[in-house]
């Protein structure tokens, strides 16, 4: 199984560099995290290889499945 880093802020200029230098790299399998996975920008990033899953900060269980099964966490520009 590939190793997965799950992209906090996805669709905003820091979390999309962040998605597009981990694609780039191709050692990590990207989930982007962001409210609206149908957004223009979320549906480009599918369409460059990362999974999008729709969760809000304010709700926690949102979170728990959108950080489950991964290998790091990243918000802006560092690995958590």
């Amino acid at each position: 199984m590939s190793l997965i880093v799950a992209v906090v802020g996805a669709t905003g200029i820091q979390g999309g560099s962040v998605i597009a230098t981990l694609l780039q790299e191709g050692v990590y399998k990207v989930r982007g995290i962001t409210r609206n996975v149908n957004s223009s920008k979320a549906q480009q990033l599918i369409a460059q290889g990362a999974e999008m899953v729709e969760a809000n900060l304010d709700d926690e269980a949102s979170l728990v499945k959108a950080f489950s099964v991964r290998y790091a966490i990243s918000s802006a520009h560092k690995l958590l």
